[in-house]
């Protein structure tokens, strides 16, 4: 699930958003932009920039996200005209107790990310007392004061965090363009292009790592879109992942080649631009953190049905956090690789199901009569990952990229199976 809108979320999570409940596009691009600027995209940004060089980073931060953006325009359309939630939907190809299988790893992989984001925060958070303050906290008091933190406003107060993060979002892209501002005026776009990068990771290696870090968004973009008006506000709201991501991403990446640092607030120390940095990249990061959890709650609330929300997020908070302490964050990158596998099949079968095999008639009458598995579905899934996993192997080659390739095999295979499944 996601954090637009949710007090209605929670109201719409099984029914469709009644027309008085939409909103214009251009909130919901907000929403998503808000999500975007938080730290692991910072760092994920200065990661790829310090491995490829500034030059080649920018095609795939700009390639890669207009690739997605078609991809999430056609998702858009499909929670635009359905008004369901991605929960929903996925029922029609995966049946009903196959949809809690696609659930469950969606809700581990929001956890993932909660995980990740968590630590990252403690070590932001460890890197400003230090600074400001020269007091050394040490790592895990930071990871898990900053959990609880988290944890307490995704269970009791995220509305209001939320309404102050929609606030909150025009300012992130002030200073973002300012910290872009600064370090250009400070080094020549000439310079900072002719840094070569090291080498830690190839060009397929960056491109699977970015989609690895927005490939959920296809997949839950109805559960922002069945909140948009038009189809026109659907497509606007995807211009956030189209122009947004590569700002932010570049908002990471051109900072860390011109102070040499990969940490976030160790480069806006080098910057003299802590105390800003830290007020709103760590509350940004709270609030997105807060959703990822909040999200996780609903998600995983769809499988373990007799479970309290504030109960899982309990659990799932102390899992993430346990997790965050041992030290996820090193291995952020193969984390995001493993996603670039599994999640695109997902979405490439539900758009293959509602254009290709209903003829975009999801009637909610018809629910009770779907399967308990949809086989097809589940089927192209396992094949279509096990086919990306080989290949980002090189056993197979399809399109050398796994994202590419776990996609399009999910898509072919699922309307072939369709067509001849009795």
């Amino acid at each position: 699930m996601s954090n637009a809108a949710e007090e209605g979320v929670d109201d719409y999570s099984k029914t469709k958003v009644p027309q008085d409940k939409t909103v214009h596009g251009i909130h919901i691009a907000s929403i998503i932009v808000g999500i975007g600027v938080t730290l692991p995209t910072f760092f994920l940004g200065a990661e790829v920039a310090q491995s490829i060089g500034l030059s080649k980073a920018f095609w795939v931060f700009l390639g890669v996200n207009l690739v997605l953006s078609v991809l999430c325009g056609i998702t858009a359309i499909i929670g635009n005209r359905t008004r369901l939630s991605t929960y929903m939907l996925l029922h029609f190809s995966f049946g009903k107790k196959g949809t809690l299988l696609i659930n469950f790893l969606i809700g581990i992989t929001l956890l993932g990310w909660y995980a990740v984001t968590v630590e990252i925060f403690g070590e932001a958070l460890t890197d400003a007392f230090k600074h400001l303050l020269d007091i050394d906290v040490p790592l895990y008091v930071s990871i898990i004061s900053g959990s609880i933190l988290m944890t307490l406003t995704s269970i009791y107060g995220f509305t209001v965090v939320e309404r102050f993060s929609a606030i909150a979002v025009p300012l992130m892209i002030v200073f973002l363009v300012y910290v872009l501002y600064v370090c250009t005026n400070e080094n020549s776009i000439g310079s900072l292009l002719a840094i070569e990068g090291n080498g830690n990771m190839t060009i397929i290696q960056a491109i699977s790592a970015i989609v690895g870090m927005t490939i959920l968004t296809p997949v839950l973009m109805p559960d922002f879109t069945r909140f948009a008006r038009t189809d026109k506000d659907s497509l606007i709201s995807v211009l956030a992942l189209a122009f947004g991501f590569p700002l932010i991403l570049l908002a990471g990446a051109i900072p860390s080649l011109a102070t040499g640092e990969i940490d976030i607030m160790k480069i806006m120390i080098g910057l003299s631009l802590t105390v800003p940095a830290f007020v709103i990249l760590i509350f940004s990061t709270w609030t997105t953190n807060t959703s990822n959890l909040y999200s996780t709650q609903l998600t995983l609330s769809t499988v373990f049905k007799k479970q309290k929300y504030a109960v899982l997020g309990l659990i799932g908070s102390c899992v993430a956090t346990l997790v965050a302490v041992i030290g996820i964050a090193t291995h952020f990158i193969s984390l995001l690789n493993v996603l670039s596998i599994l999640i695109p099949p997902i979405s490439a079968i539900f758009i293959a199901d509602f254009f290709f095999i209903r003829n975009q008639d999801y009637d909610l009458k018809d629910f009770d009569k779907l399967p308990a598995f949809g086989i097809p579905a589940i089927v192209s899934w396992l094949v279509a990952c096990v086919v990306a996993f080989l290949g980002s192997y090189d056993h197979i080659t399809l399109t050398a990229i796994s994202f590419f390739d776990s996609f399009l095999v999910a898509f072919i295979l699922y309307f072939i199976l369709k067509k001849i499944w009795k």
